[in-house]
C-alpha cells in the first residue's frame, strides 16, 4: 500500500462517513426536506462503500464514487437554499476542493 492509497481510503472515508452523520442529523432536526437529508446519507454511503471496495478488493468503482460525491454536492446546495436563502461560496469551494482531491487520489493512486 503506498501512501496515495492510504491518503484516499482516509480523506474518502472521513468525508463519507461525516456527510452520513450530518444527514442523520439533520433528518432529526428536520430543518430541511426529507429527501435531502437522505440524498446526503445516500451520498454518503455509496462513496464510503466505494472507497472501501476499491481499498479491499482492489475493483475500479470510480462511477460510484463520483455518484456518491455528486448526491452529497445536490444535497448540499440545497439545503443552503433552504436553510440560509443562498449558496455558500466559500462553503462549495472547500467541497469542490475535497471532491476533486478523492477523485484525482482515486485515479492516481
Amino acid at each position: 500500500m503506498n501512501i496515495l492509497t492510504l491518503l484516499l481510503f482516509l480523506i474518502g472515508i472521513a468525508y463519507g462517513g461525516l456527510t452520513v452523520l450530518a444527514g442523520g442529523f439533520q433528518l432529526k432536526e428536520k430543518k430541511i426536506n426529507f429527501w435531502a437529508s437522505l440524498l446526503m446519507i445516500i451520498g454518503g454511503i455509496l462513496t464510503v462503500i466505494s472507497i472501501i471496495i476499491n481499498f479491499i478488493l482492489e475493483k475500479n468503482t470510480i462511477y460510484l464514487l463520483i455518484v456518491g460525491i455528486a448526491l452529497i454536492y445536490a444535497a448540499a446546495i440545497n439545503n443552503g437554499y433552504k436553510m440560509y436563502g443562498k449558496i455558500n461560496a466559500k462553503h462549495h469551494i472547500v467541497r469542490i476542493c475535497i471532491s476533486i482531491l478523492i477523485i484525482t487520489l482515486y485515479m492516481v493512486k
